[in-house]
C-alpha cells in the first residue's frame, strides 16, 4: 500500500475565506481547537492549530472530507516497538520530535532524529517497521 503525505508549501488562507463545510468538519472533529491557522495546498486546505499545549495539524479536500491529521507526542509516548527499532537500527542518534499520524484508519509515528550528520526524517508504522512508501509530513 503506498500512502502520501501532503508536504509541499501552501498559501495562507484568511479563516473567512476557507469553506464553511471544510471549517465545520474540522469543529466538529476538534471542538476545543485553538490559534488556528489555514493554508491551502494542491486544492487542500491543511489547519493549524493547538488543543491545551498540543501541536495539531489537519489536511481536509474542499468538500470537507479529513484527510489526514497529525499531532505531536512524546518520545514516552512512541510505541515500544517504534523506539526499539531506533535503538537498534538508529545507533547514535537522538529523537528530535515525534508525532503520530492518522491517515483513515491507519495511524503511523514520524520521527526527526538529530546526529553529528543530518537529521533524519522516519515514517514507522506502529509494529516499528520504517515505512519507505509514506513521505514524512513536513
Amino acid at each position: 500500500m503506498s500512502v502520501s503525505f501532503t508536504s509541499c508549501q501552501g498559501e495562507d488562507v484568511a479563516p473567512q475565506d476557507v469553506p464553511s463545510v471544510v471549517t465545520n468538519t474540522l469543529m466538529s472533529a476538534f471542538p476545543n481547537a485553538t490559534d488556528l491557522d489555514w493554508e491551502k495546498k494542491n486544492g487542500s486546505y491543511e489547519a493549524d492549530f493547538d488543543i491545551d499545549t498540543v501541536d495539531y495539524e489537519a489536511l481536509l479536500d474542499a468538500s470537507g472530507k479529513m484527510l489526514q491529521v497529525k499531532h505531536e507526542i512524546t518520545e514516552v509516548q512512541l510505541p515500544e516497538t517504534v523506539k526499539n527499532t531506533i535503538s537498534q537500527n538508529y545507533k547514535d542518534t537522538r529523537i528530535d520530535d515525534a508525532e503520530m499520524v492518522e491517515k483513515g484508519s491507519d495511524k503511523y509515528y514520524q520521527v526527526e532524529l538529530e546526529s553529528s550528520g543530518p537529521d533524519q526524517k522516519l515514517v514507522f508504522s506502529a509494529d516499528g517497521v520504517v515505512q519507505t512508501d509514506i513521505s514524512y509530513w513536513d
